[in-house]
């Protein structure tokens, strides 16, 4: 997906909050939200707003802040979304399609790839989460797994998580993930002998491969380097450590 096609869904994506109770956690949704690329924000009837609190913890993503929009009650914040996903840790009695966070994107991603159609992510309050009455409002549910008795999850780290599932599923991480086959090609099998037959050499000439033990040595540290997947510039290092090797014991 193209940068522009993400920015136009993430406006139709508004971040709705019920009656949240602590400054602090609504500028930590808004800086979730700013880490996740979506910048819309309804908040309904906040207990602190505005609030020094949270300007200081939304560091960075105050601009999610100033546009938040305030509505008295749960019916008006939701009244022109055309798609309401309520959160909740309840996960029974529900008449709803109920998903985790990662199956989310496949089913909001079409009407989010409508222009002018607007999908609206709706969490509870912290004490309480939403009511019986608020989740029947929507049309899915998102239930975040947990394990042991403890069911319920901070506010923002709520909407980090369903945010973090929706961006990826959209296509739209920014990662520092590095795959070696991807961005340094293997060294090849030439490259590869060139380094063993100069091994081979080097642990002889310091006396490390013993006559006699000459196959077995080398067989296992072929298929040691050969495990560890080298590229071209990981074995030029090995064999300028080989070199320096030689050098050395030569030097007076």
């Amino acid at each position: 997906m193209q940068e522009a096609d993400f920015q136009g869904m993430s406006e139709q994506l508004v971040v709705i909050l019920d009656r949240p109770a602590h400054a602090g956690n609504i500028g930590s949704v808004a800086r979730a939200m700013g880490n996740t690329g979506f910048s819309r924000l309804r908040l309904i009837h906040p207990r602190q707003f505005p609030h020094p609190d949270a300007e200081a913890y939304a560091v960075g993503c105050t601009s999610i802040l100033e546009r938040a929009e305030l509505f008295p009650d749960i019916p008006s914040a939701l009244a022109d979304c055309h798609l309401v996903v309520a959160t909740t840790n309840r996960h029974r009695g529900q008449r709803q399609l109920v998903l985790p966070p990662e199956r989310l994107g496949e089913r909001i991603r079409p009407v989010l790839a409508t222009p002018g159609l607007r999908v609206g992510i709706l969490f509870g309050t912290e004490r309480t989460g939403l009511l019986s009455e608020d989740v029947e409002r929507a049309g899915l549910i998102c239930h975040i797994p947990t394990r042991g008795e403890q069911g319920s999850l901070n506010l923002s780290q709520a909407v980090l998580i369903v945010l973090y599932a929706l961006m990826h599923s959209l296509g739209q991480e920014q990662g520092m993930a590095h795959d070696p086959f991807r961005d340094d090609p293997p060294a090849t099998a030439a490259t590869l002998e060139r380094l063993f037959e100069h091994m081979e050499q080097t642990l002889t000439t310091i006396g490390f491969i013993k006559p006699g033990q000459h196959r077995h040595m080398m067989g296992s540290l072929r298929a040691l380097f050969q495990r560890a997947g080298l590229d071209h510039r990981e074995a030029s290092i090995l064999r300028g450590i080989l070199h320096e090797v030689l050098a050395f014991r030569d030097r007076p």
